[in-house]
């Protein structure tokens, strides 16, 4: 280290002093965009870990691994442990070490078939069946205000139908989460709804599917706004919100809210790809570095929607990829954030493929915003913060858009602060 700063010191005072002999003013900046650059690059390179991963008298652990393996096998009470056993045991307690303490299973081990699931969710495919709805408590009903392209759903319902039964059993009295636990559940099973259309009354079955699942919903709220829930940042969600804020500007929108609100993230290109769409072609969007040393800088190719007012909803299950947005509008004063303080997940991990075809996620990259700081167990602090529980969320997002203008606090503060 001490090796490094002296030829560092040593490169900046060779610089300084060529550039006072420099005859033109353009020489002269580029040799200070040369001094700059390199202390940049220093600074990066000299990072710390973003959390321990020693271990003091690590040495001779592998001696030590096969004598307490051998000892277990040979002493321990139950004899139906196998070798076998262990060695997974100790492959889970080295990805838990090199996970975040905050989240000890993000380095993970996936069979083929869980790797596929993974795969599913980030695709925006899961096991529903095939309709968005809204619930009201008082009534005991869900109404249907949407319904998803190749589901059983399409052909039995429509929207604003309102279900008032679930497998014969009433909705009243029963709160948002035992409603959704009752629609949701294993691939193939039939679930029973009664629906009430108009004066009309009638029973359906629909078969739960795997559907791609709608990740964007543009609601259009008063004065000009319009309110664009990312559900989760998954593939092709960048293109799909690029084309809803081309419509919005043909609408005459002005301002938008945009929810990320229990977003744990998804795919990263796509979580830059949207912060981009707001951000002009000098501006970073994401900086991130690997093992190497090198440092990545993510900016536009072209410039974004810059005429938006822009109001971002976080709370404590914000994360990643959903934190990169949020943190690249809030630090290009792009937009205002409200809620509360995000998850604080800075990491970028890679998926490798074992002999076995079993796959391994590691970290492999830390995340770091335009400015160059980590948000990593810390998470994004909102510009104004206000309490309301990831649980209440939940309730208010299945009401109707004027019932919960006044019962989501975040949302309706936002909505303020926009103004007209």
């Amino acid at each position: 280290m001490l090796t490094e700063l002296v030829c560092d010191w040593l490169t900046a005072q060779i610089l300084l002093s060529l550039m006072y002999t420099l005859k033109t003013r353009h020489m002269r900046l580029l040799a200070v965009f040369i001094i700059l650059f390199s202390a940049s690059s220093n600074l990066w390179a000299q990072q710390k870990p973003l959390f321990n991963v020693n271990i003091e008298n690590s040495e001779g652990s592998k001696e030590v691994f096969e004598e307490v393996k051998s000892t277990i096998l040979q002493n321990y009470y139950y004899d139906g442990i196998t070798e076998d056993d262990l060695y997974r045991a100790a492959i889970n307690g080295m990805l838990k070490h090199i996970s975040p303490p905050e989240t000890p299973s993000l380095a993970k081990l996936w069979t083929d078939e869980e790797y596929e699931k993974i795969l599913n969710s980030l695709k925006g495919v899961s096991v529903s069946l095939g309709f968005q709805s809204t619930f009201n408590s008082t009534e005991g009903s869900l109404k249907v205000t949407g319904i998803t392209e190749g589901s059983d759903a399409i052909k039995h319902l429509q929207i604003n139908d309102r279900v008032v039964r679930i497998n014969d059993k009433s909705l009243k009295g029963l709160s948002s989460s035992e409603v959704n636990g009752m629609l949701n559940g294993e691939e193939g099973v039939k679930v029973k709804l009664k629906v009430v259309r108009d004066i009309e009354v009638f029973d359906v079955e629909l078969v739960r599917k795997k559907l791609k699942n709608k990740n964007l919903i543009v609601t259009d709220i008063a004065d000009n706004k319009a309110l664009i829930e990312i559900k989760k940042i998954s593939l092709g969600v960048s293109d799909e919100l690029k084309g809803v804020l081309q419509g919005l500007i043909q609408e005459g929108r002005t301002s938008i809210i945009i929810d990320l609100r229990n977003n744990g993230g998804g795919v990263l290109n796509e979580g830059v790809n949207i912060a981009k769409l707001f951000l002009r072609t000098n501006e970073i969007a994401l900086r991130t570095q690997a093992r190497s040393g090198g440092v990545i800088n993510y900016v536009p190719d072209v410039e974004g929607f810059l005429n938006f007012k822009i109001a971002v909803l976080i709370n404590e299950n914000t994360a990643s990829s959903a934190e990169i947005i949020a943190r690249a509008l809030q630090e290009h004063k792009r937009a205002i954030t409200v809620g509360k303080k995000t998850y604080g997940k800075g990491v970028i991990e890679t998926t490798f493929t074992l002999s076995n075809n079993y796959r391994l996620k590691i970290i492999s990259n830390a995340m770091y915003s335009p400015s160059g700081k980590s948000w990593q167990s810390k998470g994004v602090f909102p510009d104004y913060f206000i309490d309301q529980t990831p649980e209440n969320l939940k309730s208010v997002r299945q009401m109707e858009i004027d019932h919960r203008m006044r019962s989501d606090l975040h949302l309706s503060t936002a909505v303020k602060l926009l103004g007209n």
